[in-house]
């Protein structure tokens, strides 16, 4: 009989940590408009040869705002995909938030995205690790019981 085995998961908050975050008060909505960050596909390759799997967490309220397409933000992300794969990284799955402040129990600092994730795949979650650029996030992973939580900031 095969063991199941835990995977250990590092979630990456999206815009800000992956990609540059666009100014204040607005949204990335073309492809072009998605930047990734100098540094992150080296520190991801460091966290796969620490046998870490990838989950991106992102809110993405401009959706609900009627500022960003489902099938952008698909395209957004089939292009971020791609890109970590040209690196040897694979991301496992990506979990967002298209609602409303307010209006759900997904939109970070809410855990609903992680509670999606741990559903979805057998996670470790005192040996996994969650990555962003919000103390609020580092907060919700920390109560969520995520082992090490790390700000990305600038």
């Amino acid at each position: 009989m095969k063991k199941l085995t835990k995977i250990k998961v590092a979630f990456l908050d999206r815009d800000g940590v992956i990609n540059k975050k666009a100014d204040e008060h607005c949204y990335i909505t073309r492809l072009e408009d998605f930047v990734i960050n100098d540094d992150i596909i080296d520190d991801c390759l460091d966290l796969k040869k620490q046998g870490f799997e990838f989950i991106v967490i992102t809110n993405q309220r401009g959706i609900a705002r009627g500022l960003l397409s489902t099938s952008t933000l698909k395209d957004i992300h089939a292009l971020m995909r791609e890109e970590f794969k040209k690196n040897s990284i694979d991301i496992l799955d990506v979990f967002y938030c298209p609602h409303n402040i307010d209006s759900c129990d997904c939109r970070k600092p809410k855990d609903g995205l992680l509670r999606q994730a741990c559903l979805k795949y057998d996670i470790d979650l005192p040996n996994s690790i969650l990555i962003s650029d919000s103390v609020e996030d580092l907060q919700m992973g920390k109560k969520f019981g995520i082992g090490n939580n790390i700000f990305y900031g600038l």
